[in-house]
């Protein structure tokens, strides 16, 4: 094989990497409602649980677990979703009436990386979810045998 068929293949190799990344690229939502990109779409971000609780006992549990993990940077109380940076994590957590039980609270807990210009970011982190998930009973408990 010759030089020029060698450059050619490795641009056509290259091409096609490049048309691969984009096709796999996508947009997910925040529990706020934003769109936001992330070249990740395939893994779930989201955690659910649900706690035997009203509202407005559990969404200053949650608030707390948010502040002692790192910053809370924003509250909206129309919509009850609470955003937070844990590290290098953008964190958002919703917290809502469950539609299925009267009295149970149904708290979804959003985790991704942040994006950096040289490795793709904004993947989930579903481990810090969980850990501020156990975090958020850990406070629940705590109010009730204060």
């Amino acid at each position: 094989m010759n030089t020029s068929h060698a450059m050619r293949l490795e641009q056509s190799i290259l091409q096609v990497g490049l048309l691969c990344a984009l096709g796999f690229a996508g947009c997910y939502a925040t529990q706020s409602g934003e769109s936001r990109f992330t070249p990740n779409v395939f893994t779930g971000d989201k955690l659910v649980r649900r706690y035997d609780r009203p509202l407005n006992i559990v969404l200053p549990a949650v608030r707390k677990t948010l502040k002692d993990a790192g910053t809370l940077t924003s509250e909206d109380a129309t919509r009850n979703v609470l955003s937070a940076r844990i590290n290098t994590r953008h964190v958002w957590v919703k917290v809502e009436q469950d539609a299925e039980a009267e009295g149970i609270s149904r708290v979804t807990y959003q985790v991704r990386t942040e994006s950096s210009y040289l490795v793709a970011g904004r993947n989930p982190d579903i481990r810090l979810a969980a850990s501020l998930a156990e975090d958020t009973f850990k406070n629940l408990v705590e109010q009730e045998n204060k």
